[in-house]
């Protein structure tokens, strides 16, 4: 287990959504097992996840 930033785990397995993040969320960090084993299933699971836990509703 390993602890990342999500921005160097874009970087790494699809920069090309890079761009489609708030820095807060390219801020996050997310443990994963084995960063060579994550497919794009994966990498896409764990980029909605930072998403919706960065995710402010406009009426708090």
């Amino acid at each position: 287990m390993q602890t990342i930033k999500l921005s160097a785990l874009i970087l790494t397995v699809s920069p090309e959504l890079y761009d489609l993040l708030r820095q807060e969320e390219l801020e996050s960090e997310v443990i994963v097992s084995d960063l060579r084993s994550l497919n794009q299933e994966d990498v896409s699971e764990i980029i909605e996840q930072a998403i919706t836990h960065h995710h402010r509703a406009p009426y708090h």
